[in-house]
């Protein structure tokens, strides 16, 4: 039985490794990765020391205040489990679209690698297209600034890819300046106080990203939908993780 345990937390081990550093071969590497790579190699130590932990742990159990230190530690480690699993359920829940009659939408940007856009802001300005194609009196504030290996904004990308597509161009504004989510929705918000589009909102993003966007948006006091891309395979792992701490930093520190 025991080689069974340590045969099956082995190959978790590598598996969740796999998982998680492959998509660093398509650029996509953060914390979500980190930790992903860290619970993979949790699983592969205790899989090849499993005899030398459970001798460490029948030692310790051998005191009462050993027992106490790991009983305490097993309860933080579910807290912080349950914790997680809590949020990751609302992300997971709040992936999917509900948007309807929204007049604003705001498409929040992603990597662009020199004037070509990554596959994941292509599915967000696809996902914005259908809306605003079925919305015909509905408007885009298009929200992503130019970081480091890009040669234009994410917002004129997606500029260049929703007319291209057909809709016109003045139903685009260019929200050209922010670096992260708190910043696309702040800049974005003025935008529409300046043209007067006023609060109600649909925010176009990936699904991993609606739960802690919309979070944001709503603490700028915004009304925001949902308008979901669906991500792929290999990015639900890393992003589910990276955008769930998100969250929780958010509930935590607003």
């Amino acid at each position: 039985m025991k080689k069974i345990i340590k045969l099956t937390l082995i190959i978790l081990g590598v598996f969740i490794i796999f998982i998680f550093l492959a998509p660093a071969a398509a650029r996509i590497f953060h914390i979500g990765s980190i930790v992903g790579i860290v619970i993979g190699v949790v699983f592969l130590g205790l899989g090849l020391m499993l005899d030398k932990v459970l001798e460490i742990v029948k030692n310790i159990m051998k005191s009462k205040k050993g027992r106490i230190i790991f009983g305490s530690a097993v309860t933080a480690v579910i807290a912080i489990g349950l914790s997680f699993s809590i949020a990751l359920g609302s992300v997971i829940i709040s992936g999917e679209t509900n948007a309807t009659d929204q007049n604003v939408v705001i498409v929040l940007g992603c990597a662009v690698y020199g004037e070509t856009p990554s596959i994941m802001l292509k599915k967000r300005v696809n996902s914005a297209y259908e809306y605003l194609t079925k919305n015909e009196d509905s408007v885009a504030v298009l929200s992503g600034g130019q970081g480091n290996g890009e040669s234009i904004s994410e917002a004129e990308c997606m500029r260049r890819l929703l007319t291209e597509k057909g809709i016109d161009e003045s139903r685009l504004y260019l929200e050209d300046q922010s670096t992260n989510t708190a910043e696309n929705i702040a800049n974005s918000k003025k935008i529409l106080e300046e043209n007067n589009l006023g609060y109600d909102v649909a925010i176009a993003t990936s699904d991993y990203h609606l739960k802690r966007a919309t979070m944001i948006a709503e603490r700028n006091g915004l009304t925001a939908a949902r308008i979901s891309s669906h991500s792929g395979f290999f990015d639900v792992p890393s992003f589910y993780i990276r955008d769930t701490l998100g969250v929780i930093k958010e509930f935590i520190f607003g």
